[in-house]
């Protein structure tokens, strides 16, 4: 197992069902709908959730579930990307800013344990969540300073890479209102990430810039609806969701195949497919 960067080819993913769903108001996306008493049905997310793994499963991807707990209430767990983050060593788990979703690691954690898959490593002080982290290079990860992981857990997570796995960690901060960084910066190949460009500071701009990876800009009304939340199966297929209509558009023109389940409630949530999925097994690049 292992996984060192964003867009090699994907070989297996951690979902879990959203068999718990229920929309929380941890973000303006979200209380809007529940201040317009929309709702939505366990059936519909179900099939919304059986297209999604589709897409997965029909290029040859291996999906392992984590159960959903009825022993505590964890209405994100479907959202397993944010748990932690693997690395070539094991799984380094996070902590949550939000108490509502504690508990989501401690579970992850349990089924990685009886698969036989290593923990890397813990952030047990400081918040540090998987949908901040991401890698730069083989030689560097970034990690979100916003809404959600905090200076302290940055700070814990960057001496455990850098001490077990050489990597340096950088901080990329912004305000508080976009969530995690893959809300407004995703790697989708070598060549190209998705960034919401007057969200990120420019120190982090430039670091793409000089390195080459052209920037496929995603507005602020795009970001607001998720836009930029999808995830590679490899450096030349995209899965992105249904609703996502002029961010797909961009991703095609510039030469990537993008698959489209629909997934408008899991957007009710402001989470897309990179949120709901965790690589366990990447190949290097």
């Amino acid at each position: 197992m292992g996984v060192t960067n964003e867009y090699g080819k994907l070989r297996k993913l951690v979902l879990s069902k959203p068999d718990n769903l229920r929309w929380m108001p941890f973000n303006d996306i979200t209380e809007a709908l529940l201040a317009e008493g929309k709702t939505f049905t366990q059936e519909d997310a179900y099939e919304q959730y059986r297209e999604f793994c589709e897409a997965f499963e029909s290029n040859g991807v291996e999906i392992m579930y984590i159960p959903s707990t009825k022993e505590k209430d964890l209405p994100y767990q479907m959202f397993t990307r944010d748990f932690g983050v693997a690395t070539r060593k094991g799984v380094l788990l996070g902590n949550f800013f939000y108490p509502e979703r504690r508990g989501e690691e401690v579970y992850a954690e349990k089924f990685f344990v009886t698969q036989g898959i290593p923990i890397f490593g813990k952030v047990p002080k400081g918040f540090f969540e998987g949908g901040d982290i991401t890698y730069i290079d083989n030689e560097t990860l970034a990690c979100g300073l916003g809404g959600r992981s905090n200076k302290e857990g940055i700070e814990e997570a960057r001496k455990l890479v850098k001490e077990e796995l050489g990597l340096d960690l950088i901080a990329v901060e912004f305000p508080a209102k976009y969530i995690h960084l893959d809300e407004i910066y995703l790697r989708l190949a070598e060549r190209a990430c998705l960034a919401c460009v007057p969200a990120l500071p420019d120190y982090f701009l430039k670091i793409l810039r000089d390195k080459k990876i052209e920037i496929i800009e995603v507005s602020l009304e795009e970001q607001h609806k998720v836009g930029n939340n999808v995830v590679a199966i490899d450096d030349k297929m995209i899965v992105s969701f249904k609703e996502n209509e002029s961010v797909n558009r961009k991703m095609e023109a510039f030469g990537f195949e993008v698959l489209k389940p629909s997934m408008s409630i899991f957007i009710g949530c402001a989470g897309g497919p990179h949120c709901a999925t965790f690589p366990l097994e990447r190949d290097g690049v």
